[in-house]
């Protein structure tokens, strides 16, 4: 995931992107536990992942009004469409993630062993 500032989150909420922001602090442990949790299921979905230490921005956490960390806040059109503070597992995530988020393709190698030009 990759560290955005306050201005940066602003600049998505303007632009009206998609994307999940993580939001923690340095030195909780269940947010290190949440980013990984977080950074794997990164890898399931097209859309951008960043994340965001809340003590460089108070102001931001404020205005975004989160309770506690680890909090992740999937935004769409430049609008908060889920909340998520209860990091319980990740197939759960994955669940609560669906739908909102656009899913990566997968991509099948092609055999080429199976090819005519193959002797």
């Amino acid at each position: 995931m990759k560290e955005v500032s306050a201005q940066d989150i602003q600049e998505l909420k303007n632009n009206g992107s998609t994307a999940a922001v993580f939001f923690y602090t340095p030195l909780c442990g269940t947010c290190q536990m949440a980013s990984q949790m977080t950074g794997y299921v990164e890898t399931i979905f097209d859309a951008a992942f960043l994340q965001a230490d809340i003590n460089t921005m108070p102001g931001t956490a404020q205005e975004e009004e989160i309770r506690s960390v680890p909090c992740l806040k999937v935004f769409s059109k430049g609008r908060i469409v889920r909340t998520i503070y209860a990091f319980e597992s990740i197939p759960s995530l994955l669940k609560r993630l669906h739908g909102l988020l656009p899913l990566t393709e997968i991509k099948e190698e092609q055999d080429d062993e199976g090819s005519e030009n193959s002797s």
